[in-house]
């Protein structure tokens, strides 16, 4: 039996294989940098007491969209006859969980605002990986694949155009491209990769999620969605109205 790529949704299990980033000295597991404009990618230091809270923090959020539609992460699995080990892994979700992509956004107001799109934040492939790009399109095209099922109809990524293009979280824009993903705004330093989604949600349908799904009472983390002020589900799907102007979102990179 040969090599075999598969994918599935992070969960409890399989939060702790979610592979190295490229960029040195950083940790998925604890990195809040698109939840948090002062957020951070790098790892805590040995001495750190809140590593385990990070942790439990960033898991927490990861998986604050399940009990809706599912999970906000997926892992890329390359299985050699009992080896089975992650070589990939994609962050992705609503504009309302990640706030720095939604300042990046901000700063190029032709995009389409409604319905607003869903953000892949990160997608990281292993570089021993032994077709990192197509482990990479491979992982886009199964992202794509589950917000169809959830009914998402568009999807946009963020990455920046520099030297080492695995560095940055949202890993190399040419991966997007060959994805299916289009430049909709910015310049080949800071590209707007968007790929239309057919948002067929078959087998999940978001009038009967929105029925058996309530927010928590204590305001909590899950409900991942704010709810709308009308009785509209679409309010759902725009954007939060604009913020005052913020400090630059792509960080000191």
């Amino acid at each position: 039996m040969g090599t075999e790529i598969t994918f599935s949704l992070v969960d409890e299990a399989s939060f702790g294989s979610i592979p190295a980033p490229a960029r040195r000295g950083a940790r998925c597991q604890t990195c809040d940098y698109w939840e948090r404009l002062d957020g951070s990618r790098d790892a805590p230091s040995a001495e750190a007491t809140d590593a385990p809270a990070r942790e439990d923090l960033k898991l927490g959020r990861l998986l604050a969209g399940r009990a809706l539609a599912g999970a906000y992460g997926m892992l890329a699995w390359r299985t050699d006859g009992e080896d089975r080990i992650a070589v990939g892994w994609a962050q992705f979700g609503p504009l309302s969980a990640y706030p720095r992509a939604l300042t990046i956004r901000e700063r190029y107001p032709a995009l389409p605002d409604v319905p607003a799109p869903w953000v892949i934040t990160c997608l990281q492939v292993v570089a021993e990986a032994d077709d990192r790009h197509a482990v990479a399109i491979g992982l886009l095209n199964a992202v794509g694949d589950e917000l169809d099922r959830r009914g998402i109809t568009a999807v946009e990524a963020y990455p920046e155009g520099v030297a080492d293009d695995w560095s940055p979280s949202p890993g190399p824009s040419g991966v997007y491209a060959e994805a299916g993903f289009e430049r909709a705004a910015g310049d080949d330093r800071y590209p707007v990769m968007r790929r239309e989604l057919a948002g067929s949600a078959a087998g999940v349908e978001w009038g009967d999620l929105l029925a058996k799904a309530r927010p928590v009472e204590d305001g909590g983390e899950g409900w991942p969605l704010p709810l709308p002020k009308g009785p509209s589900e679409d309010d759902l799907f725009r954007p939060p109205p604009p913020k005052p102007s913020k400090p630059n979102p792509f960080g000191d990179d």
